[in-house]
């Protein structure tokens, strides 16, 4: 019988086979083997920064940005720190986010040999005095409105998008345009009749709008008239499209009224142009399994996990396509059933006592393997009420993992405030034995490395409970908003240990006057005292009146618990 010798790849094995496959243009191959890099040694620094460097490449950036960070997290040493703050501005630049790439770079301009702008880089608005533009009624004003009416429905102002966009002539090329901004605000304020009638009036008036025709066939499908969407998706298949903006805009259209062939062929003709593209992949997946091509639907979707991993669904509709299903459920995400499905085993999990989840959350099975993918899908889940409901519950779990957890949490891509926050608030929690609070944290898109000594009576919720919730938020606003956060951190600390002290283990004010700390009924006051304090520095004639301003707060409680915290001042200088 001949032998079978076995032999391993070195994790530098898997990263040339990576970089021999990215030069030859198979990205796939490329990122199959960084990741089997990474699986020999997660620490393995140009294997995860190669990885990035190929999702750039695709144009993945939150996926590139996601590798970057958790790579900072591991290679805290300044020459990583400043190849990784390269990447990362670059990443931003090719996104048009100059303010963040700009962030990164200044913190490299040395080693990097980078001519930094001078002055704040901010530009100056024509309401600020000075010249200003005035734009002559032609096509570069419509195109100015148009631009303008996109920034109003992202701000959700659809009346005044709406009232912009009648300012625009007839005649203009722009009018298409101006057309569909008018039906998209109108779909969003819910107001399917007026959609159908305007979209109506504008084919009267100019019959050839695929936009209009698209917006027009949604709206019947949202009011359930399904054989009027079907006459005008007919009309509109007249056509053989091969512009990729008419594409893209009919692909969803033919998605969600199950017109396979069409969305195979469509999907197919993205992706000549925008190779990789995952949700275009997993619709082409989807249509090639519902018109019985059900080893290439297989193939397309095994891409895709390959590429996305844990950022795709391709797991899921890989099992489900084992089920062998007469049908599949177009879906770029879950579907809702099994979205429902997971929150249901994890109300399961959320009921469990402490001990006993703390218990599972420490094993290496199978079954508390599964729980903790759960829990890491749902903080990828748009779900935001569900992710607090966990953290609740994390918070009185001690164990590794949990801490782990929320520090991976900490340095993902589009953090929120609120979010952060209650994160934070478990990190402490975990820690409140100790004084030295250390974490990274990705926040507003800038990765900050947090160091501060958190005030003495914070620990073991001896400082009475206004105060330390106005610590906690104080915290969470200065690592959120400021791009140096140590600094005024240290400041806030100082503020508080000359407020409250520890004597036998209880915490005493320093001052008889504290006492009335404990009775201020806004919470938000008390944090906009002890920031205009941190901050004051930084501007002392002004700072009053911006903390008043930007936390809306009431000028004369304001004034009258500044008295109480910082003596007779009340803040003016």
């Amino acid at each position: 019988m001949a032998q079978i010798i076995g032999f391993n790849l070195s994790k530098e094995d898997y990263f040339n086979l990576a970089d021999d496959a990215f030069s030859k243009g198979d990205s796939e191959k490329s990122i199959v083997n960084l990741n089997k890099a990474l699986n020999v040694d997660d620490r393995f620094f140009e294997a995860s920064l190669a990885l990035a460097t190929v999702y750039s490449s695709l144009g993945v950036w939150d996926i590139s940005n996601a590798t970057l960070y958790k790579t900072l997290s591991k290679h805290p040493d300044k020459d990583t720190r400043d190849r990784i703050f390269y990447q990362l501005a670059m990443n931003f630049m090719d996104v048009n986010q100059p303010e963040v790439a700009e962030y990164y770079l200044q913190d490299i301009a040395e080693a990097y040999d980078i001519q930094m702008p001078e002055g704040d880089g901010s530009a100056t608005n024509g309401s600020e005095g000075g010249f200003h533009v005035v734009y002559p009624k032609g096509e570069d004003y419509y195109e100015m409105l148009i631009e303008r009416a996109y920034e109003l429905v992202r701000e959700r102002k659809f009346d005044e998008a709406i009232a912009l966009m009648d300012e625009v002539d007839a005649r203009s090329k722009s009018k298409n345009a101006a057309n569909h901004i008018v039906l998209v605000c109108l779909m969003m304020k819910n107001d399917l009749d007026s959609v159908i009638a305007n979209a109506q009036k504008m084919l009267a008036e100019n019959g050839d709008s695929l936009a209009v025709k698209c917006t027009l066939a949604t709206a019947y499908l949202m009011e359930e008239k399904v054989q009027e969407a079907y006459e005008v998706l007919d009309e509109i298949l007249q056509k053989d499209y091969k512009s990729m903006e008419d594409i893209l805009m009919i692909l969803p259209l033919l998605v969600n009224m199950d017109m396979h062939a069409e969305v195979v062929k469509y999907t197919r003709r993205v992706l000549e142009s925008l190779d990789l593209q995952p949700n275009t992949m997993i619709w082409l997946s989807q249509g090639l399994y519902n018109l019985g091509q059900r080893n290439e639907a297989r193939k397309v979707m095994v891409k895709v996990r390959n590429i996305f991993g844990e950022y795709s669904p391709a797991d899921y509709f890989l099992e489900l396509y084992k089920t062998e299903p007469e049908k599949v459920q177009y879906s770029m995400n879950l579907p809702y059933v099994e979205r429902v499905r997971r929150y249901k085993i994890l109300d399961t999990v959320l009921k469990l006592s402490t001990d006993d989840l703390a218990t599972v959350l420490d094993l290496k099975d199978d079954d508390a393997m599964q729980i903790k993918k759960l829990i890491e899908w749902a903080f990828r889940d748009d779900n935001e009420n569900l992710k607090f409901l966990i953290l609740d519950k994390l918070a009185l779990v001690d164990c590794e993992w949990v801490d782990e957890f929320i520090r991976e949490q900490l340095i993902s891509v589009d953090l929120s405030f609120e979010l952060m926050s209650r994160l934070l608030f478990c990190l402490v929690h975990e820690k409140t034995d100790k004084f030295f609070f250390n974490f990274d944290v990705v926040a507003q898109d800038r990765f900050k490395s947090v160091r501060m000594v958190l005030p003495e009576a914070y620990f073991n919720y001896k400082m009475p409970n206004v105060l330390r919730n106005a610590v906690s938020y104080c915290i969470s606003d200065i690592v959120f908003t400021d791009e140096e956060p140590n600094i005024y951190l240290a400041k806030l600390t100082e503020i508080i240990n000359k407020i409250v002290r520890i004597e036998d283990g209880k915490a005493k004010y320093t001052s008889p006057r504290y006492a009335k700390i404990s009775t201020m009924k806004s919470m938000r006051t008390l944090v906009g005292v002890l920031l205009a304090k941190v901050y004051e520095e930084d501007d002392p004639l002004n700072m009053r009146v911006i903390t008043i301003e930007r936390y809306n707060l009431n000028v004369a409680t304001f004034d009258k618990y500044y008295k109480i915290v910082f003596g007779e001042e009340d803040g003016r200088q």
